[in-house]
């Protein structure tokens, strides 16, 4: 099924198709009876522009129906788009300057060209009808034509400047043009809740809540974790306690017995009560 921007776009390009079809006709009905002056010098413009910009739609509306082949990548069709409202700019720009809008119309025959007479199906009033059907229609594909193509560049820099690159290069028939960003959630977001709904979910979830705590046994207690023992200073000998056995350091004796250490005459211990004293005289 196409999308609804392939919709938009067919729908488009068929209408400045039929409309050019009608600028063609009216172009080449005048060219068939106005002879060729300055006044008229819109009527091959008009031609020229109505089938040149007719062979790119027709061109660029064909070839949209093989959505996965279609070898007009979005650059070219920007630029038939832009070349096709040139076109039409500068020929609505031209049937709103001339002075082929408020002209006369005489007609003569052929063998006798100084005396006019009335033509039956087409006067004065006639042609400035359809002059002026011309000149609508031309205004209504410039800007049809203009506004499609300024959304197209929107949206094919909006894309660049999300990253992706390949936008220029894919057709515009095949390119997801509104597709979500990269990282976003394409869901839609849930239904109102309206306010007699949400009590009953309020007390439905409350009832369940106490259904739960009245049938979940008690928590167990955790346990208490013994506290580690107290680190006492380095100078301080730890003392044995009554679950632990007293640590006895042993003397290893050497190969050589240690030698007694000299102790000198005046480290002596002194005579408290003078023993060594000489009697008193």
């Amino acid at each position: 099924m196409p999308t609804i921007f392939n919709i938009v776009r067919a729908s488009t390009y068929a209408a400045v198709s039929v409309w050019t079809v009608i600028c063609l006709a009216l172009a080449v009905h005048f060219h068939s009876l106005l002879v060729s002056s300055d006044l008229t010098r819109f009527v091959p413009l008009a031609i020229f522009v109505c089938s040149a910009s007719l062979l790119l739609i027709l061109a660029l509306l064909g070839f949209g129906f093989w959505r996965d082949r279609n070898p007009i990548s979005t650059r070219i069709e920007l630029g038939c788009l832009g070349l096709a409202g040139v076109l039409w700019l500068a020929l609505g720009a031209f049937l709103a300057s001339s002075e082929a809008d408020g002209a006369d119309v005489e007609c003569f025959s052929s063998s006798d060209s100084s005396a006019p007479f009335d033509m039956p199906g087409f006067d004065t009033e006639t042609y400035h009808a359809q002059y002026r059907v011309l000149e609508a229609f031309s205004f209504f594909n410039i800007i049809l034509i203009w506004a499609f193509f300024l959304i197209l560049l929107f949206m094919a820099i909006r894309h660049h400047r999300m990253g992706n690159r390949a936008v220029w290069l894919a057709s515009v028939t095949a390119f997801p043009w509104f597709a979500p960003k990269a990282g976003t959630r394409g869901g839609k977001l849930p239904a109102p809740v309206t306010a007699k709904r949400s009590n009953t979910r309020d007390t439905h979830r409350s009832h369940r809540s106490q259904t739960r705590t009245k049938e979940a046994p008690p928590p167990a207690v955790p346990e208490k974790t013994p506290m580690p023992p107290r680190r006492l200073p380095s100078g301080r000998s730890k003392p044995p306690t009554y679950d632990e056995e007293p640590q006895h350091v042993f003397w290893m004796p050497h190969s050589t017995p240690p030698q007694q250490a000299h102790v000198s005459e005046s480290r002596r211990v002194r005579d408290k009560y003078y023993r060594d004293a000489s009697p008193r005289r």
